[in-house]
């Protein structure tokens, strides 16, 4: 885990530091909203994954917490993608039997009195799994996630799951049609004026009004300033303001769900002040139009004669580095590519998208980044597929490497809960510069960009990618921002090192 800065070090950073153009690109589902309607998970099925995702169960069958077991006997197994591409040796084929603190699943082998006094098992959000462990989630009982706390393995998640109902401000009742009819469908408490934002997380408004302060004179926030260099503040739970804020923040929403328009219309109305909980917030810089909403797209590059590179068979063997330079990133303009539906507020299936795109190029999408205040891009979901659900062929964010000069001045966050520690699994990718030869002036130049692969990739973990277990923001309502600051705390500290131990990333909630 990294040190703690000095209060010298603080103070020289703050001073000398200007903050570059900060861009936060949000994924949707499971991220901000729960609920959704093109997959068919209702907000309680949403709620029970989500516990599932991050209750751990031992890969070593029989193992309790009073037993001493021979790691060295246990199962080889492969970690379960979280995408799919699912092998013989996952753990998707595994039965657990045990929690990972050793807490037998089965509650019937558990006398009564144990049951009832004994705590859950405390889930794990870290970065690193623990040996030995995985996610309930991806274990041979995925199938059951959707009523994860309604099964005898996950009913003693179930207190938990009422709390975070709470949070949402919705209706939680042990009967499974009153819910079905309430809370299920995203129904709140006697509070019409909720219902645009139904299912989502209450932490992303309340980053929203960090990063983007409310125009209105009147207004207050729920955050206020802390002292940097004031070392009598407990920041175990608070974020501590070090850096100065961004002179520009871009606000970038990534899905590859048909939920824009929908999530547009939230954050407008919310922009315009009627949210309930942020009544006197107005910044009508966060107001989203159709003009504002994109579909990308990876087109074929093509060789200096105008002719697409051949090589159709994504599974040719060349390496990964060949295979993502043939294709670049674009643009096109949402209801180009989706017709309107103003009943369901969700688009159709893709068409027109042989049409020449908006913005082509890494140069040119960048550019047009910069010059924006808040847009939405659906990504492409049948590309990142055929891929096998590379991160280089999902949602790409930019990282200026080793460039300092003005163009390269911004850095770029994805937060996903779409994000993991496997290269080759995941949505988020790292788009960098490579630099132009032949110059004898010193500086660097840049003629193009290329994706990160393996190691290089995962160390972007914390300061360009941010995985996120969604439990963790339904209960702080700080989190994002917190994540948000650290992660541009070790961009200025030059930091690639990955925390494994202690720290943030690997607590035990």
């Amino acid at each position: 885990d990294r040190p703690r800065p000095t209060s010298d070090e603080q103070r020289i950073l703050y001073e000398s530091y200007q903050p570059p153009h900060l861009f936060l690109h949000f994924d949707v589902n499971e991220t901000i909203l729960l609920g959704d309607p093109a997959g068919n998970d209702t907000v309680r099925e949403c709620l029970n994954k989500i516990i599932a995702k991050s209750a751990f169960v031992s890969t070593i069958s029989g193992a309790s917490n009073d037993e001493k077991v021979d790691d060295t006997s246990a199962p080889t197994f492969r970690r379960s993608p979280s995408s799919g591409n699912i092998t013989e040796n996952s753990t998707h084929n595994f039965r657990p039997t045990h929690w990972w603190n050793g807490l037998p699943l089965d509650p019937s082998s558990v006398d009564d009195d144990t049951v009832t006094n004994v705590p859950p098992p405390p889930l794990y959000t870290g970065w690193t799994r623990p040996t030995n462990t995985c996610p309930y989630y991806r274990t041979f009982y995925k199938s059951q996630a959707k009523e994860f706390t309604e099964t005898e393995h996950g009913n003693i998640y179930r207190p938990l799951y009422n709390r975070f109902c709470d949070i949402l401000g919705l209706v939680h009742n042990d009967s499974q049609h009153d819910f079905e009819e309430d809370c299920g469908k995203g129904k709140r408490r006697n509070d019409e004026g909720m219902k645009i934002f139904d299912n989502f997380l209450p932490a992303f408004f309340h980053t929203l009004q960090y990063y983007f302060p409310s125009k209105l004179l009147t207004s207050t926030s729920s955050f206020t300033t802390i002292d940097a260099h004031d070392e009598s503040i407990n920041t175990d739970r608070k974020f501590r303001n070090i850096l100065p804020k961004p002179t520009k923040v871009t606000l970038i929403l990534r899905t590859f769900g048909h939920d824009l328009p929908l999530v547009a219309m939230a954050i407008s109305e919310f922009a315009k002040g009627n949210h309930p909980l942020f009544p006197e917030y107005r910044n009508d810089d966060l107001i989203l139009t159709e003009n504002d909403l994109y579909c990308s797209d990876w087109r074929r590059a093509c060789n200096d004669n105008g002719v697409i590179d051949g090589r159709d068979n994504p599974n040719r063997n060349v390496s990964d580095d060949a295979k993502c330079s043939e294709w670049i990133y674009e643009l096109h303009p949402y209801y180009s590519i989706h017709t309107r539906n103003e009943t369901s507020h969700e688009g159709n299936q893709r068409k027109n998208m042989d049409k020449p795109a908006d913005h082509s190029g890494d140069e040119e999408v960048l550019n047009f980044l910069q010059s924006k205040t808040i847009l939405g891009i659906q990504d492409h979901y049948p590309f990142w597929k055929s891929w096998n659900h590379a991160p280089w062929a999902g949602k790409p964010v930019w990282a200026c490497i080793g460039f300092n000069n003005c163009h390269c001045h911004h850095h770029h966050i994805l937060l996903d809960d779409n994000i993991h520690n496997d290269p080759n699994d995941g949505a988020g990718g790292i788009r960098t510069p490579i630099e132009l030869r032949g110059r004898g002036d010193g500086e660097k130049s840049i003629s193009g960009y290329q994706s990160l692969f393996g190691k290089e990739a995962l160390e972007m973990h914390g300061k360009h990618l941010i995985r996120v277990p969604t439990v963790k923001p339904l209960m702080e309502e700080d989190w994002f921002i917190r994540q948000i600051e650290e992660a541009r705390w070790n961009l200025l500290r030059g930091e690639t090192k990955i925390k494994t131990s202690a720290g943030e990333t690997d607590r035990k909630e």
